[in-house]
């Protein structure tokens, strides 16, 4: 057997069936390589299973598609609903009969080498209470960037709060906005599920009273800038990336060399013109007073992207909808004590509080010494082309440790670079030239974005260079539009990539 052979008949485990998992089996079973997806819930679809009520998509459908799948369910432009996204993607497996590859009701609670070898890895399932282990040469985690865990803050006086009839929930568990009727309810939290349900609490669920405790400000980008321009015209075209290049700095890796150049020359006259993007996004989004953030527009947005419609600040304005500054203190029995930024404790009446306060990262099902190797820090876990951890063998992640703004179409490009590495057709760089990549990534990271649990997987606004990079390792055309003019102005959706995965769709494995 040749030694690409032995690779082809490779077996891999991937956890997670949501946009990346289905992805990542496509791209494998291209090859003939048997694996099998597994996840914990009774359907596939990751967060678009479930989530909470009125969750969507951030960006229009045309941002938000399998490459080479488009999404019928929804118009061009349209923003998708949970609902809808989560019909398309069901469609998308029907369409690849990818579910001979998935096992659905199964967690992976570990996954430990295998003894003989120190290589591959044995996972560790449970179902229905049944607990049963599969071997794999490689596994892949696809389990995305939003599962678990939750991320719940300390409230002092829980206890008691919920002894009195008080209520307190995550944001993942608001799913009925019943819960809400005639309730004094406080939403903690300042991103895009923190407003939609506080608006949805006081609209869908006829709270007596809804308000939004936060500790900073952030800036939304309107889904249409000064009322006329989609923002991805603005941001996701080669022109846009540009001007966040000249402006931040250039991706470290796969932007071209002349990026880098301009920004040391135009990073400061760049500020002012931004600083007409943030009086824009003031008028629009009403980012005054308590509501202007402290950091600059692009600063911020890689901390705390949203992209918002003007509903809440109209709801705010007409006072539908309360806006508090502050950190929580403690829960009394209907009530919230928070302390103000100028140290004053003041109360709110509070029946019922949701934290939209996002999830954690944990890697406690690798072996202890795996874990360790994989070097996590205090702002995330850092991989080679945030994919790859130089020092834990037979191991990838696709589109778990990376935040773009179209997501789905970086992990239709993470797939098919995994399926190629362990197909054997790309070879990684040696260990410590993946390393020193990763020390630049980090550094240039650190130098202007906010510190933030989850900066190590921030890509968003230069997604087409990152992007580039991969594509130019698999030997594939960077410049997806065929022409000038499109190339620089016009965004680039997944429909560019139609083709990123091997085609034709191969005879199912099993």
């Amino acid at each position: 057997m040749t030694a690409l052979a032995a690779l082809k008949s490779a077996r891999v485990g991937v956890i997670g069936a949501g946009v990346a998992g289905l992805q990542m089996a496509r791209a494998l079973r291209a090859r003939g390589i048997e694996c099998k997806v597994f996840d914990k819930a009774p359907a596939i679809g990751g967060l678009w299973r479930e989530n909470y009520h009125s969750f969507g998509v951030q960006v229009p459908k045309q941002l938000y598609e399998f490459p080479d799948f488009p999404n019928t369910f929804c118009a061009w432009g349209e923003f998708p609903t949970g609902e809808k996204t989560q019909e398309y993607i069901v469609s998308y497996a029907e369409a690849f009969d990818l579910h001979s590859s998935i096992v659905l009701n199964t967690s992976v609670d570990k996954l430990t080498r295998h003894p003989d070898s120190g290589r591959g890895w044995t996972f560790h399932t449970t179902s229905d209470g049944q607990v049963e282990e599969y071997d794999f040469d490689y596994a892949v985690v696809a389990s995305g960037m939003y599962s678990a865990p939750k991320n719940m803050p300390a409230l002092p006086g829980r206890e008691d709060f919920e002894a009195a009839g008080g209520t307190v929930i995550h944001s993942s568990e608001y799913l009925d906005p019943k819960v809400c009727g005639g309730k004094n309810v406080v939403v903690l939290g300042r991103g895009k599920s923190a407003i939609d349900i506080v608006v949805d609490s006081a609209s869908e669920g006829k709270s007596l009273a809804s308000t939004l405790l936060f500790r900073r400000a952030h800036w939304g980008t309107p889904r249409k800038i000064a009322g006329l321009i989609p923002f991805q015209y603005i941001f996701l075209s080669r022109l846009g990336q540009s001007l966040v290049s000249w402006l931040k700095g250039a991706w470290p890796h796969g932007a071209p060399g002349i990026t880098h150049t301009m920004h040391a020359i135009l990073a400061a006259p760049m500020r002012p013109i931004f600083m007409i993007v943030e009086a824009i996004f003031a008028f629009q989004l009403g980012h005054y007073g308590k509501h202007r953030p402290s950091d600059d527009v692009v600063r911020d947005f890689y901390g705390y992207a949203q992209v918002l419609e003007r509903t809440f600040m109209d709801m705010v304005s007409s006072g539908q909808v309360g806006t508090e500054q502050g950190e929580v203190a403690r829960l009394e029995a209907g009530s919230l004590v928070y302390t103000t930024p100028e140290g004053d404790e003041r109360s709110l009446p509070c029946d019922v509080c949701v934290c939209a306060t996002g999830f954690s990262k944990s890697y406690a099902y690798l072996p202890p010494a795996d874990a360790a190797a994989l070097g996590v820090e205090s702002d995330g876990l850092y991989l080679y082309r945030h994919i790859f951890p130089p020092d834990v063998a037979d191991l990838a992640f696709c589109g778990s440790e990376v935040a773009t703004i179209s997501n789905i179409m970086t992990h239709a490009i993470h797939a098919e670079y995994i399926a190629s590495v362990v197909g054997g057709e790309l070879v990684l760089p040696p260990a410590d030239e993946q390393r020193a990549e990763i020390e630049t990534t980090k550094v240039w990271k650190r130098q202007w974005m906010p510190p933030t649990t989850s900066r190590a997987s921030l890509v968003l606004l230069h997604q087409t260079h990152y992007h580039d990079s991969l594509m130019m390792d698999l030997g594939r055309n960077a410049d997806r539009k065929g022409n000038l003019l499109a190339t620089l102005f016009m965004p680039y959706y997944p429909s560019d990539y139609d083709g990123v995965i091997t085609k034709p769709a191969p005879t199912p494995v099993a």
